[in-house]
């Protein structure tokens, strides 16, 4: 981590910014202790992410029978998920108090399957359906979520930055869920 006077900042504003695009944050100390660090879109949503993994993590054992186990905050975010994806596992039927049906074991191989195959990692979060979604945004502030089940074809459903809505259906297969995955963040 960097300290930078905010005059430092603001008189070479491009070469902090590639900085910290780089993967260096910027610390910037200001009057009232009103400080800012400055770090890439990359590195906010890794942190936002692994932040969310916990919390969901946390909300979903306390609603099932799984032993309460810690998800570090972890840099490797497919290993977060195979683990998030064993918890999924243990959950009981009701999990989540409305009536949801347990995640059959076959599904969660197959998507442990996908998950380590993607190029870049979801969040990932079980269905009241019994199905598990994975969840993509990049920087266009485009959304996707793709919803797997034990067929050979997933729900995907796309929101972009300017409002539009359409889904799709394409195949389960590992290597054809990473393509539409590379495919959404070029």
């Amino acid at each position: 981590m960097m300290i930078v006077k905010q005059m430092d900042i603001r008189a070479n504003i491009k070469k902090y910014f590639d900085l910290a695009y780089s993967g260096e944050a910027i610390f910037v100390p200001r009057i009232d202790n009103k400080n800012v660090v400055i770090i890439s879109e990359a590195e906010y949503n890794r942190i936002r992410q692994a932040d969310r993994l916990k919390t969901y993590a946390a909300s979903i054992i306390a609603r099932s029978s799984v032993e309460k186990e810690v998800i570090p905050y972890a840099s490797d975010l497919k290993s977060d998920n195979l683990k998030k994806l064993e918890i999924i596992r243990g959950l009981k039927p009701n999990w989540n108090g409305n009536g949801a049906k347990t995640i059959p074991g076959k599904l969660i191989d197959k998507v442990s399957n996908v998950i380590k195959n993607l190029s870049i990692q979801p969040e990932v979060f079980p269905t009241a359906q019994g199905k598990i979604q994975l969840e993509f945004d990049n920087s266009r502030k485009d959304h996707i979520e793709i919803s797997i089940d034990e067929s050979d074809f997933a729900e995907l459903f796309c929101s972009t930055y300017d409002g539009k809505e359409y889904t799709d259906t394409i195949s389960s297969a590992p290597k054809d869920i990473n393509n539409t995955v590379t495919a959404f963040y070029r």
